[in-house]
C-alpha cells in the first residue's frame, strides 16, 4: 500500500489581518520513503473573508478551502494528515485522486497518451 506524506506546506503570504484574509496555500504531499511530491492546492480563510466573497459573488465553491477562527499552520497541517490517513491506496495515481477529492491536485484532469494511443491517432490525421 502506498501511504501519502504531507512533506511540506507552502503559504503565499502572512495573513494581514487576523480575522479576514484568505491565504492560498501549496502541500507538497508524496509517498511516505519516496523523495518526489505532487503539489495539491488549497487555500485558508476566515469565515469573515467567507462572508465577504459570498456577499460579492453570492457562491463560492468550498472545496479545497480550509476555514479557519485565526491563522493556525499547525491546525491546517493536522486537518490535511486526517485526510491523508483516509487516503492510503494500492497505487500513486489512486492516493493522488483520492486527496484530489479534498484539495486541488496539479494533475488533475491530465490525460496521458499511450505510445501506441498517439501513433494511432497521428495515424488516422494522415
Amino acid at each position: 500500500m502506498v501511504i501519502p506524506q504531507l512533506k511540506r506546506i507552502l503559504i503565499s503570504s502572512e495573513p494581514q489581518s487576523d480575522d479576514d484574509f484568505v491565504v492560498p496555500a501549496i502541500a507538497d504531499i508524496g509517498p511516505r520513503d519516496v523523495d518526489g511530491v505532487d503539489y495539491f492546492y488549497f487555500r485558508i480563510m476566515t469565515p469573515k473573508r467567507m462572508l465577504s466573497i459570498l456577499n460579492e459573488d453570492k457562491i463560492m465553491d468550498g472545496r479545497a478551502t480550509f476555514i479557519v477562527k485565526e491563522f493556525n499552520l499547525a491546525l491546517v497541517e493536522k486537518e490535511i494528515n486526517k485526510i491523508l490517513e483516509d487516503c492510503i491506496r494500492s497505487t500513486w495515481d489512486e492516493v493522488a485522486k483520492a486527496i484530489n477529492r479534498y484539495l486541488n491536485w496539479e494533475y488533475d484532469n491530465i490525460q496521458y497518451e499511450t505510445l501506441e494511443e498517439a501513433m494511432d491517432r497521428l495515424n488516422k490525421i494522415k
